[in-house]
């Protein structure tokens, strides 16, 4: 029992998967009694490291830090993956999600997102909204809101996310699906105007911003979701450890506050429920992909 535990996290550290790891990690190592080591294994747009945990042994030694991306998107995204993430890792729990806050800048006309929604339908195609590449979690975000909303919008891709806030806060681009960390300080100044957040609740740090379903686009919900997960055939007990103590960890007030310090909102999955939720999320995206033809 006193072995390490290596939590395996395909995103650089400061993100906020990262963030989620280290907040998490921590206190499941007080009550494993164990240390739990944090990998970064970046690349492929989590695929790197998820193949990792994948490939190690199935013993509760090595677990992964998995988001929507990794668990949902990736199979529609990528016909060569070398793991189909459904059959290949088991969930232990879900630590929660990420939504993301719809800005744009103060000056931009759209007073609220029925309004922005209006213009694009009066202007199809030359609106336009930033994002991290076409298989980002925020590209897809806007692709859900094009195909709910009935609109078109020009997606523009950034290498870095302070390059987007820059060109948002400057008028370049007309909105953005932005993490709630790099925007939040930029609306709380008045030089960003968040329109509305992505999750199906609205978010404790931006109580006054209504969710997207709210505004009218029922059913619409994104956010980057995450959780732990272990390889195949990882023995029931270990899992049992685990899972126990991950709800142990996020039932802890101090870890609750850490997460909604970083945007992340807790979900109420139970691990029963888990496999039946991965399962609807990579069937949803896989329809949004498909209508936005994206490879």
């Amino acid at each position: 029992h006193n072995r390490a535990i290596r939590l395996m996290v395909p995103f650089q550290a400061g993100s906020a998967t990262d963030a989620a790891a280290r907040v998490v990690g921590q206190k499941m190592s007080a009550s494993l009694g164990q240390t739990v080591i944090i990998d970064n294994r970046v690349g492929a747009s989590g695929f790197i490291g998820a193949d990792a945990v994948v490939r190690a042994a199935p013993d509760g030694y090595t677990i992964l830090l998995g988001t929507v991306s990794t668990q949902a998107i990736g199979p529609s995204l990528n016909s060569n993956l070398s793991f189909d993430p459904e059959k290949d890792l088991t969930p232990i729990g879900l630590i929660g999600s990420s939504p993301y806050v719809l800005v744009t800048a103060s000056k931009m006309p759209y007073a609220d997102l029925p309004a922005f929604i209006a213009q694009a339908k009066a202007q199809p195609g030359k609106l336009t909204y930033a994002s991290a590449g076409s298989t980002s979690m925020a590209n897809l975000s806007a692709q859900l809101l094009s195909t709910l909303a009935k609109i078109q919008l020009t997606h523009v891709p950034y290498k870095s996310s302070a390059q987007s806030v820059t060109d948002t806060l400057n008028g370049t681009i007309d909105i953005q699906f932005g993490s709630v960390m790099p925007v939040l300080p930029h609306v709380k100044t008045g030089a960003l105007k968040a329109l509305a957040v992505t999750g199906a609740q609205r978010m404790p740090l931006l109580p006054d911003v209504p969710t997207v379903a709210e505004t009218g686009l029922k059913g619409y919900e994104t956010g980057l979701w995450m959780g732990l997960f272990a390889p195949r055939n990882t023995p029931a007990p270990a899992l049992d450890r685990l899972s126990a103590s991950l709800t142990a960890a996020l039932a802890d007030p101090e870890v609750d506050k850490a997460l909604l310090g970083q945007g992340i909102q807790a979900m109420r999955v139970n691990r029963g429920e888990l496999a039946g939720f991965v399962r609807s999320e990579t069937e949803k995206w896989s329809k949004v992909v498909k209508a936005a033809g994206i490879t």
